[in-house]
């Protein structure tokens, strides 16, 4: 059973290389030193993917015998988790910069990045509120206290809320600008939602993906732009000594895993390498 820790656009030549340097690792000696006992593979992912990973992790393990343990928090506090111990082995990333911060500090392997997913980010508000859904030219009008999203200057899906409401007018400003003094910033996307869902009189931007998990308890208001949210992936300096973190980051990237992050509501453009 995958265990939980605390709480792929295209391929770019990346899995040639980490197949390459475990195959010749293996039969070589050369290079790194591979540990092909069995293994527990430590993946780092964004909250917002944690029910796609547990239910990817649980078919690789019934596939390999691997274990996979699963770190779901927000991207910020996972990549200082990783630049502060070598736990690691893959690290997925709900935007380009958190991943940008570890490939500088020298904590991914060599050339194994990838662009893996794509999301899009909606308004939402509590189930039982009046308001149906809403066109983005009356956002301005709307009448809710709080606007509850990621901590923009951390979180991804804040910068990405940010970034939507700073291209869309309310008079002669903007809504990011409009709404400056009913922000209510949260630690992660999973935080802004259960802001929403616990108060009428809140509206939220979360992911596409976060909504459908929760819809029982959410309801859509306004769709953002579309594939708006990039997801990276990378394995780690550590990851890259390890035999079952190649085959998991091989395996987040064919069709059985495409299939189930699909199923969530990810979007996905990787050749099938099953």
């Amino acid at each position: 059973m995958i265990k939980a820790g605390p709480t792929i656009f295209r391929f770019r030549n990346s899995l040639p290389y980490v197949s390459g340097c475990l195959l010749i690792s293996i039969l070589c000696g050369c290079q790194r030193e591979i540990n092909t006992e069995s293994e527990t593979v430590h993946v780092f992912a964004a909250v917002s993917l944690k029910e796609a990973i547990e239910e990817i992790g649980t078919l690789f393990e019934r596939e390999t015998g691997f274990e996979v343990s699963l770190n779901s928090a927000g991207s910020n506090v996972l990549a200082q988790q990783i630049e502060a111990s070598p736990r690691a082995d893959l690290f997925i990333s709900a935007d380009s910069g958190w991943m940008d911060y570890l490939e500088g500090g020298g904590k991914l392997g060599d050339n194994t990045r990838i662009d893996l997913l794509t999301n899009t980010l909606v308004m939402v508000c509590a189930q039982g509120v009046s308001w149906d859904e809403v066109k983005v030219e009356t956002l301005c009008g709307l009448d809710f206290t709080y606007l509850c999203i990621g901590d923009p200057d951390a979180v991804p899906a804040g910068r990405y809320a940010r970034d939507w409401l700073s291209g869309l007018n309310c008079g002669d400003s903007t809504l990011w600008e409009a709404f400056q003094d009913r922000l209510s910033l949260a630690p992660d996307v999973r935080a802004a939602l259960s802001q929403v869902a616990s108060s009428k009189d809140r509206i939220g931007i979360v992911y596409f993906t976060d909504y459908l998990i929760y819809q029982d308890r959410v309801k859509l208001l306004v769709e953002g732009p579309s594939e708006k949210a990039r997801y990276p992936a990378a394995m780690t300096e550590q990851g890259m000594e390890k035999l079952a973190a190649g085959r998991f980051f091989t395996f987040l990237q064919s069709n059985k895993a495409r299939l189930i992050f699909e199923k969530f509501g990810f979007r996905v453009d990787l050749s099938e390498v099953d």
